[in-house]
């Protein structure tokens, strides 16, 4: 059935509204806002939160099969719903959290698996609540880290209200998947923009820009990057505009929207991969000094034949679901090439580059160099479609669950 998507976009402080109509799967009809904003909306009270209703619904989403190929919300995912009573429910030591933001990633599909298969991300463990990189506020707490009203930022339960008992450590934990910290949100920018362009998405943009193509790029013509209109790719994207303007940058997305947004982040030159061979637009505006990849595959290939020699490829994803049968190896050699994996908190490396990113990124931010672009999900409720849509490539820039 279609549905209404409101689209809104903030220019100075004025915002105009439009209606696109959009074609959904036969799911139940959700409300979708793209919001593109480097202060999108006012912070709200905690008065709302704290010392106003103390038995609440908390809703729960729970993991109770693991997918063998898409999420199916109600299949691999439970909402439940049970009461609280949040000026009595036990401690123990901890602190009560009230949730306002949740992160729906790509990399939540690889956390679906059943635990004996290792792999860098946790699994999920059936039959328990689903987590991800989130924000909250403090209700309660018996914890003297922690006290009413702070917000904070870590693995957060896919629940509306949390009683979390932080292991020690955490909050300098170098390991992203332990870490409960203490955030010390902007009165200007809302929640969600901490699981987005200044949280893991944007982490991993920084740390690895920072760690590796930096220096590189001080004496670069070209940056391509790969599916460039996802949380990762914009932010690198405006990233590099900002501290290298002198690169073209060149950027690839399967939609005109995409297009549009990688254009907005500081792109010079944008192709639809699906339309436009990929090869030809490389050979057109290279040879590429810098490749940050997203998706492997025959654009990988097609990167590899027009890069420059001693040229950088960064992995950071295969969204493309290939990544044999690449043709151009040899290259490798002919053309001095290098090619580095990464992820977001692993290494000394990428640890290390993280350093300033919160205050580099949020300067970005309300700057207006670095626009945040959002497709946000109600309610617990609708957080299955939020992990489910995101593979069905069916949301524009980051992914999020609004819980407030």
């Amino acid at each position: 059935m279609p549905r209404h998507n409101k689209l809104k976009k903030f220019d100075g402080g004025v915002a105009s509204t439009w209606e696109a109509e959009a074609i959904s799967s036969g799911e139940e009809q959700l409300e979708e806002e793209f919001i593109q904003s480097p202060i999108a909306q006012q912070p709200t009270s905690l008065s709302k939160f704290i010392g106003t209703m103390p038995i609440v619904t908390n809703g729960r989403l729970i993991y109770v099969a693991h997918p063998s190929t898409l999420i199916e919300p109600g299949v691999h995912t439970q909402y439940v719903e049970e009461q609280i009573h949040t000026d009595t429910v036990p401690l123990d030591g901890g602190i009560l959290l009230k949730t306002l933001a949740l992160s729906s990633d790509l990399y939540m599909r690889k956390r679906m698996r059943d635990p004996s298969i290792k792999m860098a991300f946790p699994a999920l463990t059936l039959g328990k609540v689903v987590d991800n990189f989130g924000v909250g506020v403090v209700l309660r707490s018996e914890n003297p880290s922690f006290k009413p009203g702070d917000h904070v930022y870590g693995y957060l339960n896919f629940e509306n209200y949390s009683v979390v008992h932080p292991a020690p450590g955490a909050e300098t934990s170098k390991d992203l998947f332990q870490v409960f910290k203490k955030l010390d949100k902007h009165p200007d920018l809302p929640a969600s923009i901490y699981v987005g362009s200044l949280g893991m998405n944007g982490q991993t943009a920084y740390s690895a820009w920072t760690a590796f193509a930096a220096e590189k790029a001080k004496t670069s013509k070209t940056l391509f990057v790969s599916s460039g209109a996802g949380p990762v790719g914009t932010f690198v994207i405006a990233y590099a505009r900002s501290t290298a303007p002198h690169l073209k940058i060149v950027a690839s997305a399967g939609s005109p929207e995409k297009l549009q947004l990688m254009r907005e982040a500081g792109a010079d030159v944008v192709f639809n991969y699906k339309t436009t061979d990929a090869a030809e637009v490389l050979a057109e505006h290279g040879p590429i000094d810098i490749y940050w990849d997203h998706v492997a595959g025959a654009t990988l290939d097609a990167a590899i034949q027009n890069m420059n020699l001693f040229g950088l490829i960064i992995r950071v994803g295969t969204n493309s679901g290939n990544a044999a049968g690449i043709q151009n190896t040899a290259m490798f050699v002919y053309k001095c090439l290098c090619m580095q994996g990464i992820q977001v908190g692993l290494g000394d490396t990428m640890n290390k580059a993280l350093e300033g990113f919160q205050e580099a990124a949020t300067k970005l931010v309300l700057d207006g160099k670095l626009k945040n672009t959002e497709t946000r999900y109600h309610g617990i409720k609708e957080a299955g479609n939020a992990l489910a849509d995101i593979h069905r490539i069916q949301t524009l820039g980051k992914t999020v669950i609004v819980v407030d």
